[in-house]
């Protein structure tokens, strides 16, 4: 049909509808314009125009409320996307449009247009496969020329994705991020997982780690590790894989770093002590020397659960602060969050994140 209103998923999910569309077509050119863009949603964009044989695409962005994932950002520049931030004078910049050609025009607008969906539909995982959308999919010679100028609107009050305008983006959608729930980064449609955030950690261990993170650990400033095996007689030797550990690295004071040794509030008990962080290349992690006296470690130790988090110490004093957290909710809204953002991955014994 030459177009249709879909509701989806029915049949088959939009991601599907949208593909065998534009494969009837053949485009050489995509143009994306969407709200919000997730790190999922910019990965099935690249396989539909993989699928379809499109070799140029053009991405509008919306950062408003900070939902759009800066990682998915730069896996769009990655693939030799053009990208735009969109922009609203007044409100957010709210456009759904999927536009394909064949060839981009100078002022942003589509030569030959051959297929569009304008509708409901983000370009994330939830948007392209599990939501329940609507909208206007329309393809062959019939199709709206007045989308090309639609497109070419958007593309002109859009602004160019800069890197500093991208690590800006990044950095306070890492702050923002932290402050919010999980449940609340999942309600907003930040969370792209395809696993629940409720899931504990006895499940998640069973489960695929994300490709790609919401954001790069390199804009956290805080790191956790599961407690599912450690070492050491004397000492609690905490390990923690490479991503967590070089949030932990970069926290704590390079002088200190290069001695072994690091002042570390504890907060089980607010006191202060001196632990050992260093670095191992022979197994490629950062461990931590922690004192058998601190509570719950006696605990961890019997059970092999819960979770070691870091975070920044208070200002002027120890450079990180350390809490052992026992299975329950304070643990779970912290693997929670790292699940609702891509943030977390798996050893063969233990979880991991950041934020």
């Amino acid at each position: 049909m030459p177009q249709q209103i879909l509701v989806t998923p029915t049949t088959a999910n939009l991601a599907e509808r949208l593909t065998a569309a534009l494969q009837r077509v053949r485009p050489n050119v995509i143009g994306f314009a969407s709200a919000f863009v997730s790190v999922s949603g910019v990965e099935l964009a690249a396989e539909m125009m993989d699928a379809c044989g499109a070799s140029r695409c053009r991405l509008i962005a919306g950062t408003s409320n900070y939902i759009t994932h800066p990682e998915a950002l730069t896996f769009a520049r990655q693939r030799g996307w053009e990208l735009r931030l969109g922009q609203s004078a007044a409100g957010i910049f709210h456009p759904k449009l999927i536009i394909a050609g064949e060839a981009f025009k100078s002022g942003g607008t589509l030569q030959n247009v051959c297929a569009v969906y304008v509708g409901s539909a983000n370009l994330s995982h939830r948007g392209f496969t599990t939501n329940t959308e609507c909208g206007l999919l329309s393809e062959g010679e019939a199709t709206c020329e007045d989308a090309s100028a639609a497109f070419a609107t958007l593309w002109g009050v859009s602004i160019v994705a800069s890197d500093a305008a991208l690590q800006n983006y990044a950095a306070t959608f890492a702050e923002i991020s932290r402050a919010r729930s999980a449940q609340q980064l999942d309600a907003l449609g930040v969370c792209d997982a395809k696993v629940a955030t409720t899931m504990q950690p006895a499940q998640l261990i069973r489960q695929r780690p994300p490709r790609r993170s919401a954001v790069r650990n390199g804009f956290a400033t805080s790191a956790w590790t599961g407690l599912e095996s450690f070492t050491g007689e004397y000492r609690f030797q905490v390990e923690f894989p490479r991503a967590a550990g070089e949030v932990v690295a970069r926290l704590v004071n390079p002088q200190a770093t290069t001695r072994g040794r690091v002042d570390v509030l504890c907060t089980n008990d607010n006191q202060t002590r001196e632990m050992q962080f260093r670095f191992y290349p022979n197994n490629g992690m950062f461990r931590l020397n922690i004192p058998n006296d601190l509570p719950n470690v006696a605990w961890v130790r019997e059970h092999q659960i819960g979770l070691a988090l870091i975070q920044p110490g208070p200002a002027g004093g120890a450079p990180i602060r350390l809490t052992i957290h026992l299975p329950g909710a304070e643990a779970s809204e912290v693997v929670g969050r790292s699940i609702a953002l891509g943030t977390w991955g798996k050893t063969s014994t233990r979880l991991y994140g950041w934020s």
